[in-house]
């Protein structure tokens, strides 16, 4: 756990490029929009896990958007409802699913549909919102973040352990 937080602490303040953080961190939402255990979670997942991208980024963001799903979740159900109940879908869908295999993506499920439709039609929303947040925090919060580390790793070890785990962490390269 400590490393974790040590990786997204010097993902956001590592010279990587915004961009490259901001994408993570919107895969992430956008990921924690769809229900896990899906086929469809999984062969977005999978993928994102295998392409070069800020994985603290990306993980942080999807346990963080994880936190705030029970209060979109309602609308999610509802998008999914409306979008489903279309007449001119009825019969798409239903040659969709009657191949074998697609039922194990759930997209006949209204939150998995409204949870995945809320999360594409958003991303370039969430990307642009973590495009200035991660230039918010590097110009205003990463100095003081980490002369706040320096000043309290002297006095409380576990704070020492995750600023040494941090620059670890840097020097390895796991955070550029």
């Amino acid at each position: 756990m400590l490393l974790l937080i040590a990786r997204i602490i010097g993902a956001f303040s590592s010279y990587g490029k915004p961009r490259m953080i901001a994408f993570s961190m919107a895969v992430g939402i956008t990921l924690a929009f769809i229900p896990g255990l899906t086929l469809l979670w999984f062969v977005l997942f999978i993928p994102m896990m295998l392409v070069r991208l800020n994985q603290a980024a990306f993980l942080g963001m999807m346990a963080a958007g994880k936190l705030f799903m029970p209060f979109v979740d309602p609308f999610s159900e509802r998008l999914g409802y409306f979008i489903l109940s279309r007449p001119g879908l009825y019969e798409p869908m239903g040659r969709f699913l009657s191949l074998p295999g697609t039922n194990w993506f759930r997209l006949n499920d209204s939150f998995v549909t409204g949870g995945f439709v809320l999360g594409i039609a958003g991303w370039p929303f969430w990307f642009l919102i973590s495009l200035i947040l991660v230039g918010l925090y590097r110009r205003y919060l990463a100095v003081k973040v980490k002369t706040l580390f320096s000043k309290l790793g002297g006095k409380v070890p576990l704070l020492k352990k995750l600023s040494i785990a941090v620059s670890a962490g840097r020097r390895i390269g796991g955070a550029a």
